[in-house]
């Protein structure tokens, strides 16, 4: 089973980090863009059995629907995040923000089949807890069934403070986030040597799998 690969020649795009994972492979992290459709139902076509179950609550969702909506990035959604492969050519993992509300953003995850425990998840979170602060939120909540140990693994992972709550079957796990960076109280830190594309950097994490947000319910 293989994850899904596109053409390794195309330039990388502006934003593009590179990052380890704790088995020493290099990936890549870049926001989702419109043209990623087909990169998204791919990945999404190499989620399945328990996994799509733990993302979409369902194992009949529309994941070409599912597709189309995080690659548009419309409405509430903010741009979501890819995991590639150190080439660009494989994609490995997804994750998605969407406003909740109250000053919250919903998370959740998708790794393709094979790919899972390997820090995936963890570079993805980080990436989304880093830049919520600046997109105006206050905290970030993930819906999960409790039987989704790697997602609970990976939320436990990120060393922020959780609050989890359970209703109707499914745990609702909150992080409080600190204000933003240049806010009154939170002075600016230097600037990151590794964010450039070309500067490695290393984020060893929990396991990542995917969770699934009630906005995409299908």
């Amino acid at each position: 089973m293989q994850a899904a690969h596109h053409d390794p020649t195309d330039p990388p795009r502006i934003g593009t980090t590179r990052h380890t994972l704790s088995s020493g492979e290099p990936v890549l992290l870049r926001d989702v863009a419109p043209g990623d459709e087909g990169r998204l139902l791919e990945l999404l076509e190499h989620v399945t059995g328990d996994s799509r179950w733990f993302r979409f609550f369902t194992g009949g969702a529309d994941i070409r629907r599912a597709a189309a909506m995080e690659a548009r990035g419309d409405g509430d959604r903010r741009p979501g995040v890819l995991v590639l492969s150190g080439d660009g050519a494989t994609v490995l993992g997804h994750g998605m923000c969407v406003d909740a509300g109250g000053g919250e953003a919903e998370v959740a995850f998708e790794v393709a089949d094979g790919h899972h425990r390997r820090g995936i998840g963890g570079i993805m979170l980080q990436h989304l807890l880093d830049r919520a602060p600046a997109d105006g939120f206050t905290g970030l909540v993930a819906e999960v069934l409790p039987s989704n140990h790697d997602m609970l693994d990976l939320l436990a992972s990120s060393g922020r403070e959780l609050h989890s709550t359970t209703a109707g079957g499914i745990r609702s796990v909150r992080i409080t986030l600190p204000p933003p960076t240049g806010a009154p109280g939170h002075p600016s830190p230097a600037a990151d040597p590794e964010a450039d594309l070309g500067q490695p950097g290393t984020l060893r994490s929990g396991p990542g799998s995917p969770g699934r947000p009630a906005r995409w319910a299908s």
